[in-house]
């Protein structure tokens, strides 16, 4: 109950981290991770490029803003957008990481694991008698898992997940198309499901 009370209205400046600092969203943010690169599948649901339609960038501002349960931040290194990055802090399973996005032309540079643990530093320091840190992840993000593990996220549990967005694409997708995550997903009941990894981290980890 205090850590809901608390967080109802808290939403900082900024999170500095190691080389990078979290913002809040804001106009000039938005339309910077409206210009990143698209993936596509099978990571196409954190594509950014429909930001570009006026009406979509509104919406998206306004839920990134909202005084909720979420918080919301992009990463950025000298003024620019190089990620995101969302948690919940009143999720029942605990601090609830999500929406771990880094746009392929600012990957490969640590930007992924310095946000987490920046991120999760803040709320160590904000709540520090507040639950267990997660995050869920589709079991072949395999780079995102690297970055996890070095910020002490370990797999405390798997499952199978019905996952709207990429069902419906998985259903578009030639058989060659889904071959290289083949072994992450299933038909099952019907519909398709992606094997998802729940991973945790201990409050007080510290790197070894």
């Amino acid at each position: 109950m205090a850590l809901q009370n608390r967080s109802s209205n808290q939403y900082p400046a900024e999170i500095r981290g190691d080389g990078l600092v979290l913002r809040p969203w804001d106009r000039d943010l938005l339309r910077q991770v409206a210009g990143w690169s698209e993936r596509g599948f099978p990571y196409h649901a954190f594509d950014m490029t429909h930001l570009k339609d006026p009406v979509e960038a509104e919406k998206m501002l306004r839920r990134a803003q909202e005084r909720g349960p979420h918080r919301h931040f992009v990463a950025v290194e000298d003024e620019t957008a190089v990620g995101r990055i969302a948690v919940n802090l009143r999720d029942e399973a605990g601090l609830y990481i999500w929406g771990v996005h880094v746009p392929e032309e600012h990957g490969r540079r640590g930007v992924c694991r310095r946000m987490v643990d920046a991120l999760v530093q803040w709320l160590e320091e904000r709540f520090p008698r507040g639950p267990a840190f997660l995050l869920s992840t589709n079991a072949f993000a395999t780079h995102a898992h690297r970055s996890y593990r070095a910020v002490g996220f370990e797999i405390s549990e798997t499952r199978w997940h019905f996952d709207r967005e990429l069902s419906e694409m998985l259903w578009k997708v030639s058989p060659a198309e889904r071959e290289p995550i083949a072994e992450h997903i299933r038909f099952y009941r019907g519909r398709w499901e992606v094997r998802v990894y729940i991973m945790r981290r201990r409050r007080g980890w510290r790197a070894m």
